[in-house]
């Protein structure tokens, strides 16, 4: 009898403690059942990046939405509690903020977090004092795993694809004149000729432009991506030129790539 007794509270405890670490990975100071942490940041331009934690049973999802990456890699996970311990650390200085904080240094720099927690809204556009709880650090420790994976999958992305331009291509000088929703069309050249303006794309992700009569070569870096299941190709300035002025970048979707043409659009 008394064997039995000890059996059933042993099995009782056991219960108790799994129970007890089960519900641990959900107890947050900071309760949520959805939260959008969105940041936004730089200079003359901006960039936009988003995380969402959905709370999922005993569980609590996590993915990046924006820029959404999904067609090359499944940025879904689950948080682990080091994960679900920095959310709350970072829920924390969120409300502490909300309301102002003592600035670190003022900049024309943006630096702009707005957080969606269920039905409210926290907006937080000064440089405080986030410490290892900034949205890049976050971002880092909760999809470290993903961001590595993600960044051999772009890798694979534009081999395949530099396979395809290496060469040049004819265009006209409308390509520099750069209007939303217009279509611009390449042309593969089968040789060099002076009177073309043409594209030169090289093995190592460089890209000469060479502009028409002028005797002008402009040199530019380029990538490839997939956000939002569309194809994007940037197209960027390196400075290292035979003009003195400031070369800016494109960025282009692609409407059309194949080994005699290529269509572009522009991209948001």
């Amino acid at each position: 009898m008394k064997k039995t007794i000890f059996t059933l509270l042993f099995i009782l405890s056991l219960s108790s403690i799994f129970a007890f670490s089960t519900n641990d990975t959900l107890q947050l100071k900071n309760e949520f059942k959805e939260l959008t942490i969105r940041y936004q940041y730089g200079d003359e331009s901006y960039t936009v990046e988003e995380m969402k934690f959905v709370k999922n049973g005993n569980k609590i999802i996590a993915t990046i939405s924006i820029p959404n990456n999904e067609e090359l890699e499944q940025s879904e996970t689950e948080l682990t509690k080091i994960n679900i311990s920095s959310i709350d650390k970072f829920l924390t200085k969120a409300f502490e903020f909300k309301d102002g904080c003592a600035e670190k240094w003022t900049s024309s720099y943006v630096n702009y977090y707005t957080l969606d927690i269920d039905e409210k809204q926290i907006k937080i556009y000064k440089f405080c004092n986030w410490e290892e709880s900034n949205f890049m650090e976050l971002k880092k420790q909760i999809f470290g795993n993903y961001l590595i994976k993600l960044e051999e999958k772009r890798k694979q992305l534009n081999i395949e694809n530099n396979k395809l331009l290496i060469g040049l291509w004819e265009y006209d000088n409308s390509i520099h004149k750069i209007e939303k929703d217009k279509i611009y069309t390449l042309t593969r050249l089968e040789n060099k000729s002076k009177e073309n303006c043409f594209l030169k794309f090289k093995k190592d992700q460089k890209l000469v432009d060479h502009y028409c009569l002028k005797n002008s070569k402009t040199k530019y870096d380029f990538r490839f991506n997939i956000i939002n299941g569309d194809l994007i190709l940037y197209i960027n300035g390196e400075n290292k030129n035979d003009r003195k002025d400031f070369v800016y970048g494109y960025i282009f979707k692609v409407l059309e790539l194949n080994k005699n043409t290529i269509k572009l659009t522009t991209w948001n």
